[in-house]
Protein backbone atom coordinates (compact mmCIF):
# COMPACT_ATOMS: atom_id res chain seq x y z
CA UNK A 1 0.00 0.00 0.00
CA UNK A 2 1.16 3.65 -1.18
CA UNK A 3 1.82 6.27 1.78
CA UNK A 4 1.95 9.79 1.14
CA UNK A 5 3.97 10.69 4.58
CA UNK A 6 3.62 14.67 5.34
CA UNK A 7 5.80 16.25 7.65
CA UNK A 8 6.07 20.29 7.21
CA UNK A 9 5.98 20.97 3.70
CA UNK A 10 8.13 18.01 2.47
CA UNK A 11 5.82 15.18 1.22
CA UNK A 12 7.33 11.67 0.44
CA UNK A 13 6.18 8.06 -0.49
CA UNK A 14 6.64 5.52 1.53
CA UNK A 15 5.16 1.39 0.88
CA UNK A 16 3.75 -0.67 3.75
CA UNK A 17 4.78 -3.69 3.74
CA UNK A 18 2.07 -6.68 4.00
CA UNK A 19 1.18 -7.08 7.71
CA UNK A 20 2.84 -3.76 8.96
CA UNK A 21 1.23 -2.59 12.11
CA UNK A 22 0.72 1.25 12.74
CA UNK A 23 3.39 0.91 15.47
CA UNK A 24 6.14 -0.77 12.94
CA UNK A 25 4.84 1.97 10.68
CA UNK A 26 6.07 4.77 13.36
CA UNK A 27 8.87 3.42 14.24
CA UNK A 28 10.35 3.16 10.95
CA UNK A 29 9.19 6.55 10.21
CA UNK A 30 10.45 7.68 13.35
CA UNK A 31 7.27 10.40 14.57
CA UNK A 32 3.68 9.56 15.82
CA UNK A 33 1.43 9.61 12.46
CA UNK A 34 -2.15 10.78 11.87
CA UNK A 35 -3.79 9.29 9.42
CA UNK A 36 -6.46 11.54 7.32
CA UNK A 37 -6.12 13.58 10.28
CA UNK A 38 -7.53 10.97 13.05
CA UNK A 39 -4.98 9.56 15.51
CA UNK A 40 -5.30 5.87 15.75
CA UNK A 41 -4.76 4.74 19.42
CA UNK A 42 -4.51 1.04 19.21
CA UNK A 43 -1.07 1.00 17.68
CA UNK A 44 -1.23 -3.01 17.07
CA UNK A 45 -3.83 -2.87 14.33
CA UNK A 46 -2.55 -3.38 10.79
CA UNK A 47 -2.16 -0.51 8.60
CA UNK A 48 -4.18 -2.11 5.78
CA UNK A 49 -6.55 -2.29 8.88
CA UNK A 50 -8.02 1.08 7.63
CA UNK A 51 -7.97 1.17 4.13
CA UNK A 52 -8.11 -1.21 0.89
CA UNK A 53 -5.38 -2.49 -1.08
CA UNK A 54 -4.17 0.17 -3.56
CA UNK A 55 -6.00 3.23 -1.36
CA UNK A 56 -3.35 6.63 -1.21
CA UNK A 57 -3.65 7.04 2.19
CA UNK A 58 -2.42 10.43 3.50
CA UNK A 59 -0.39 10.74 6.75
CA UNK A 60 0.86 12.89 8.87
CA UNK A 61 4.13 12.99 11.29
CA UNK A 62 3.10 15.01 13.86
CA UNK A 63 4.84 14.11 16.95
CA UNK A 64 9.11 12.36 16.53
CA UNK A 65 9.48 9.63 18.89
CA UNK A 66 12.25 10.55 21.60
CA UNK A 67 15.55 8.08 21.19
CA UNK A 68 16.57 6.83 24.32
CA UNK A 69 20.12 8.26 25.39
CA UNK A 70 20.94 5.80 28.37
CA UNK A 71 21.38 2.17 27.56
CA UNK A 72 19.37 0.48 30.06
CA UNK A 73 17.17 -2.03 27.83
CA UNK A 74 13.78 -2.15 28.74
CA UNK A 75 12.08 -5.56 30.04
CA UNK A 76 11.06 -7.50 26.74
CA UNK A 77 7.07 -7.69 26.62
CA UNK A 78 5.87 -10.13 24.83
CA UNK A 79 4.66 -8.61 21.45
CA UNK A 80 0.62 -8.44 20.60
CA UNK A 81 -0.47 -10.43 17.58
CA UNK A 82 -2.03 -7.39 15.78
CA UNK A 83 -5.64 -7.24 15.03
CA UNK A 84 -6.84 -7.49 11.36
CA UNK A 85 -9.96 -6.08 10.28
CA UNK A 86 -12.35 -7.31 7.10
CA UNK A 87 -14.19 -4.31 5.46
CA UNK A 88 -17.87 -4.24 5.45
CA UNK A 89 -18.56 -2.40 2.00
CA UNK A 90 -22.16 -3.03 1.44
CA UNK A 91 -24.58 -0.82 3.13
CA UNK A 92 -28.12 1.19 2.35
CA UNK A 93 -28.82 4.68 3.54
CA UNK A 94 -31.73 6.96 4.08
CA UNK A 95 -32.91 10.37 5.50
CA UNK A 96 -35.20 8.79 8.33
CA UNK A 97 -36.76 12.16 9.57
CA UNK A 98 -36.01 15.47 8.73
CA UNK A 99 -32.93 15.28 12.01
CA UNK A 100 -31.33 11.70 11.17
CA UNK A 101 -30.17 9.42 8.34
CA UNK A 102 -30.03 5.68 9.37
CA UNK A 103 -27.52 3.08 7.45
CA UNK A 104 -28.28 -0.38 7.54
CA UNK A 105 -25.74 -2.97 7.32
CA UNK A 106 -27.08 -6.55 6.64
CA UNK A 107 -25.04 -9.11 8.45
CA UNK A 108 -26.75 -12.94 9.63
CA UNK A 109 -28.00 -13.26 12.83
CA UNK A 110 -25.96 -9.97 14.02
CA UNK A 111 -28.70 -9.48 16.99
CA UNK A 112 -27.39 -12.45 18.66
CA UNK A 113 -23.94 -11.58 18.81
CA UNK A 114 -22.64 -10.53 22.28
CA UNK A 115 -22.85 -6.36 22.50
CA UNK A 116 -19.55 -6.43 24.50
CA UNK A 117 -17.89 -7.47 20.68
CA UNK A 118 -19.13 -4.28 19.33
CA UNK A 119 -17.11 -0.91 19.30
CA UNK A 120 -19.38 1.90 18.06
CA UNK A 121 -16.78 5.93 17.28
CA UNK A 122 -18.69 9.22 15.90
CA UNK A 123 -17.06 11.92 15.83
CA UNK A 124 -18.38 15.44 14.21
CA UNK A 125 -17.54 14.56 10.24
CA UNK A 126 -16.60 10.64 10.61
CA UNK A 127 -17.97 7.61 12.29
CA UNK A 128 -16.87 3.62 12.94
CA UNK A 129 -17.91 0.59 14.16
CA UNK A 130 -16.23 -2.34 14.75
CA UNK A 131 -17.27 -5.77 15.24
CA UNK A 132 -14.86 -8.42 17.16
CA UNK A 133 -14.94 -12.57 16.54
CA UNK A 134 -17.80 -12.11 14.60
CA UNK A 135 -18.41 -15.26 12.48
CA UNK A 136 -14.46 -15.98 13.41
CA UNK A 137 -13.09 -12.19 12.34
CA UNK A 138 -13.31 -9.40 13.24
CA UNK A 139 -15.11 -6.36 10.79
CA UNK A 140 -15.27 -2.79 10.75
CA UNK A 141 -17.40 -0.45 8.62
CA UNK A 142 -17.27 3.71 8.86
CA UNK A 143 -16.88 6.55 6.97
CA UNK A 144 -13.74 9.09 7.04
CA UNK A 145 -15.09 11.79 6.09
CA UNK A 146 -19.73 12.22 5.73
CA UNK A 147 -21.35 14.54 3.44
CA UNK A 148 -22.26 16.77 6.50
CA UNK A 149 -21.53 17.35 10.02
CA UNK A 150 -23.08 15.04 12.80
CA UNK A 151 -23.98 15.22 16.10
CA UNK A 152 -21.79 12.99 17.22
CA UNK A 153 -23.23 12.45 21.06
CA UNK A 154 -26.77 11.91 19.86
CA UNK A 155 -25.78 9.31 17.21
CA UNK A 156 -26.29 5.59 17.81
CA UNK A 157 -26.22 2.33 16.63
CA UNK A 158 -28.52 -0.46 17.44
CA UNK A 159 -29.02 -4.65 16.38
CA UNK A 160 -32.25 -5.99 15.18
CA UNK A 161 -32.14 -9.69 13.84
CA UNK A 162 -29.69 -9.98 10.79
CA UNK A 163 -29.26 -5.52 11.01
CA UNK A 164 -27.11 -3.03 12.03
CA UNK A 165 -29.35 0.18 12.72
CA UNK A 166 -26.59 2.97 12.36
CA UNK A 167 -28.76 6.27 13.43
CA UNK A 168 -26.73 9.79 12.65
CA UNK A 169 -27.97 12.56 14.05
CA UNK A 170 -27.87 15.57 11.59
CA UNK A 171 -26.77 18.91 13.01
CA UNK A 172 -29.03 20.59 10.51
CA UNK A 173 -32.25 19.73 9.62
CA UNK A 174 -31.56 21.63 6.26
CA UNK A 175 -28.43 19.09 5.55
CA UNK A 176 -29.21 17.26 2.45
CA UNK A 177 -27.51 13.69 2.53
CA UNK A 178 -27.58 12.92 -0.73
CA UNK A 179 -24.08 10.58 -0.68
CA UNK A 180 -22.98 8.90 2.75
CA UNK A 181 -19.16 10.26 1.87
CA UNK A 182 -18.34 13.53 1.45
CA UNK A 183 -18.93 14.57 -2.38
CA UNK A 184 -17.26 17.56 -4.37
CA UNK A 185 -20.39 19.75 -5.51
CA UNK A 186 -20.41 22.22 -8.19
CA UNK A 187 -20.30 25.37 -5.76
CA UNK A 188 -20.28 23.76 -2.96
CA UNK A 189 -17.82 24.13 0.09
CA UNK A 190 -15.54 21.20 0.41
CA UNK A 191 -14.29 22.74 3.99
CA UNK A 192 -16.58 21.39 5.94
Amino acid sequence: MKLYIHSGNVVETYDSIQGETIDQLQKALGSEVLFNNRTILNTSMLVNSFFNDNDDVIVQKVKPIPVQQNAQVPPQVPAQKPIHYNNITKFAFYDADEMNVRVVVELKDIAKHPLEKFQARFFEKSFEIKIHDYQNKNWTFGVARTQCKLDAANSKFTLKGDKILITLRKVKKEDNWFSIHKQKTIGGDDSD
